[in-house]
């Protein structure tokens, strides 16, 4: 095998350039350390793939699963209605409501899997408007309201300042908030506690942060929830049906804000999911106070457990 510095020598010669062995062996080395990065690369790249592929993988033989469940349910009762049974006549009801069940359920599953393809292709536009952030958070408690009901959870609410306005796309950033509410709520015990609390830190960065009580997430897989595809598989998560996809979405839309998503959270105590929105797209029309000097409804702690009209939001 012809050796490089020959080869190198040889071409030198031929061009008629004066040959420098140091400016070679300089040069070897350049290109040999090159090679290297480039071959570390290629393999972090390749095991990144082999990663995705895995969790993209378990991801839909997990999917099989909730898909066939409903699937199941609503081809099951609706084939006990079709025989049209005189004796199960007076349970049609029933059935007509397990269906659907079954397809409110199913509906959410594809309505994730394809909010996320779209948001990863690019085809996701944000039709942005000024919208008054206690009118946003109470609207998004009042849907969460039921779920968190049949599990006797109780829903906390703070906002402070009163007056502040956020320019955001409102149907995307309320499932922003749908998305984490919801969450905390599926993974909360019956009888714990849910909170959001939102308030303005130094530069005028708003910052609403979703708590809860739950059942909270192991350290090393705090990154791992917030990416696409990928589930936990634990005792206390197995029993969770879903796609695992609402904070990854959650993340990609506040990305899309030009927000940042972060989690904090302690097994068998809670999780706290912190959305930071940037200062430009916050406006203050009421004077931030300090909670001394500040009227009451200026620092309104809400409890959301009662009915809508119990609620103050003033």
């Amino acid at each position: 095998m012809v050796r490089a510095e020959s080869l190198i020598e040889s071409y030198s010669v031929q061009l008629g350039l004066p040959l420098d062995h140091r400016q070679i062996e300089l040069a070897l080395v350049v290109a040999l350390r090159k090679a290297e990065q480039a071959a570390v690369v290629a393999r972090q790249a390749m095991l990144a793939a082999q990663v995705a592929d895995r969790a993209k993988s378990e991801f839909l033989a997990n999917m099989s699963h909730e898909l066939r469940t409903p699937l199941n349910a609503i081809i099951g009762f609706s084939e006990i209605i079709k025989g049209d049974d005189e004796r199960r006549r007076a349970r049609y009801p029933e059935y007509a409501s397990y269906i659907h069940e079954a397809g409110l359920h199913l509906l959410g599953i594809v309505n994730d899997i394809l909010d996320l393809a779209r948001i990863e292709a690019g085809k996701v536009e944000l039709d942005e408007e000024p919208v008054p952030l206690d009118d946003l958070v109470r609207s998004t408690l009042q849907t969460i309201q039921p779920l968190a009901d049949k599990k006797s959870i109780e829903l906390v609410c703070e906002v402070r300042p009163k007056g502040v306005e956020i320019r955001v796309d409102r149907m995307r950033f309320k499932q922003i908030l749908l998305n984490l509410l919801g969450n905390a709520v599926k993974f909360t015990d019956a009888g714990g506690q849910v909170g959001i609390h939102a308030f303005l830190e130094a530069g005028d960065e708003l910052v609403i942060a979703i708590s809860d009580t739950g059942i909270g997430i192991p350290a090393k897989d705090l990154n791992k929830v917030l990416e696409p595809f990928e589930l936990i598989e634990s005792p206390l998560t197995r029993s969770k049906t879903g796609t695992g996809l609402g904070l990854p979405i959650a993340r990609a839309l506040t990305a899309m804000h030009g927000g940042e998503l972060g989690l904090t959270s302690q097994l068998g105590v809670g999780t706290t999911v912190e959305l930071r929105l940037p200062s430009h797209r916050v406006r203050v029309f009421e004077p931030v106070l300090s909670e001394a000097q500040a009227p009451a409804r200026f620092f309104n702690l809400v409890d959301v457990g009662h009915s809508a009209d119990q609620r103050d939001f003033s």
